[in-house]
Parts: C-alpha cells; sequence; structure tokens
C-alpha cells in the first residue's frame, strides 16, 4: 500500500511540474495555475495528514534540523542576492518598487508548496529507495531537473531554478527541514524575476493574466 502510495504521489508531483508550462506559456494562466495546484496539494496534504499525524514531520515541516538548515540556506541566499544585485545593478535594472513588499510575503508560500512536494514528497521518496550516497545523487539531479522544468519554456529561470533546487535538495537532505528552503525559494524569486529577468510577476498574473 506505501509503495503505491508512493509511486502515485512521484506520478502527481511529476504531472504537475509538467502542467505549469502548459498553463503558463501555452494557456498563459499563471494564477489559475498556482491556484489549482495550491487547492489540490492542499486538500491532498489535509487528508495524509488527518489519517498519519506524523506526515508533516516526516515531510520536514517540523523544528528538528530547523537552526542549521536556516544558517546554511541564509548564507546561501545571502550570496545569490548580492549575485542579482551586482547583475542588477550592471544592467541599471535596481529596482525597487510596493509590488515587491506584497510579493515578498505572498511568494514564500506557493515557494513552500513547491518545496513540501519536491523535497518532502519527491526527494524524500527517491532517496530512500536505497542506502549510500547513489540515491541522494539521483533525488538531487531529479529534484533540479523538476524545477527547471517547472519553470520553462524561460531558459534563465529553468537554469536559476535548476540550481536552486540542487542547493536547496542538498540542504534538504542534510537537515530535513523545509521552512527555510520555503522561504528562500519566494524571496529569491522576487528579486530573480524583477533585477534579472526584467519581469514583473505582479503584472503577469494579476493584470495580463500571463
Amino acid at each position: 500500500m506505501q509503495t503505491r502510495r508512493a509511486i502515485y504521489e512521484i506520478g502527481a508531483v511529476i504531472a504537475t511540474a509538467l502542467l505549469h508550462p502548459l498553463f503558463v506559456a501555452v494557456l498563459h494562466q499563471r494564477a489559475v495555475f498556482i491556484g489549482l495546484a495550491l487547492g489540490g496539494w492542499v486538500w491532498y496534504c489535509s487528508a495524509r495528514v488527518r489519517r498519519e499525524q506524523d506526515a508533516l514531520r516526516k515531510w520536514g515541516l517540523r523544528r528538528a534540523g530547523l537552526a542549521p538548515a536556516l544558517a546554511v540556506t541564509s548564507l546561501f541566499g545571502a550570496a545569490a542576492l548580492a549575485t542579482m544585485g551586482v547583475i542588477a545593478a550592471a544592467r541599471h535594472a535596481l529596482v525597487f518598487r510596493w509590488q515587491m513588499l506584497l510579493l515578498l510575503a505572498l511568494y514564500p508560500v506557493w515557494g513552500m508548496v513547491q518545496q513540501l512536494l519536491v523535497q518532502g514528497i519527491f526527494v524524500r521518496t527517491v532517496a530512500a529507495m536505497g542506502a549510500g550516497l547513489w540515491p541522494k545523487l539521483v533525488a538531487t539531479g531529479l529534484a533540479a531537473l523538476l524545477f527547471g522544468v517547472v519553470h520553462l519554456p524561460d531558459m534563465r529561470l529553468a537554469a536559476a531554478t535548476c540550481f536552486l533546487g540542487a542547493a536547496l535538495t542538498l540542504i534538504y537532505l542534510r537537515w530535513r527541514n523545509l521552512w527555510p528552503l520555503g522561504l528562500c525559494h519566494g524571496w529569491l524569486g522576487v528579486f530573480f524575476y524583477y533585477w534579472v529577468l526584467g519581469r514583473d510577476p505582479w503584472d503577469e498574473m494579476f493584470r495580463s493574466g500571463a
């Protein structure tokens, strides 16, 4: 039963990743996709928690490992933010807009959902398929690929999230705590859109529908 459930969960995570480019690049319905993905996975995770009370802890929503994971994630995030700041300054794109404050508050929620799906469900299951280093390396590579695919067709965004996915997966496999990963994912995403891509995700999501 648990093996079958694990296969279904992995398939559902992959399907979610593959549907994202369809909704964003073809249907131009980013907000609709986020709403459907959030609603569907919140419902499923809530059902799992009702049946299995320690599911959240197993996925990584727990206290254990929080301090070291937060420290390492903060160092990584600071380095990434500084790099993006240098790129933006060189391109005269170091902007600060009021929408960024709203996105910094909202986007970590979506970042946490992505980390829960990829790390807590996908990576945790793949890494547990065998002993030793190789299952973890395979899980890290697949997680990076998933993050990249989710953010297609923009190749710069796909490459950046592929790297981000690999780095955060290594942190997750070491300390199994999702809290700092979701925050880092969300906050770095906001600055990457504005400073590196020169795009306004607030406008894309709530005005143009893209």
